[in-house]
């Protein structure tokens, strides 16, 4: 079984997505919409006050926080192994 590094159980991405749009460093997303995707790109603003949290990148994508399960390499504890 391949092991990945994940978040803490209940913690969220926000945290390193604020860093990113900080840093302006790119963030490399796999997303899970109906099936997997990936996404990546800088993030312009984060609205993390929305009920329903996400980001806008650079392009205008937009991504809702709850959709990510993997950023930069970390992913949620549930896609944890495969």
């Amino acid at each position: 079984m391949d092991l990945r590094t994940t978040l803490s159980v209940n913690e969220s991405f926000m945290e390193m997505l604020s860093d990113c749009k900080n840093r302006g460093a790119k963030a490399e997303m796999i997303l899970d919409i109906n099936g997997l995707e990936r996404a990546e790109g800088i993030i312009q603003q984060i609205f993390s006050d929305d009920p329903n949290p996400y980001i806008e990148l650079q392009d205008g994508k937009k991504i809702a926080e709850k959709t990510i399960i993997a950023l930069n390499g970390i992913f949620r504890p549930e896609y944890s192994g495969c």
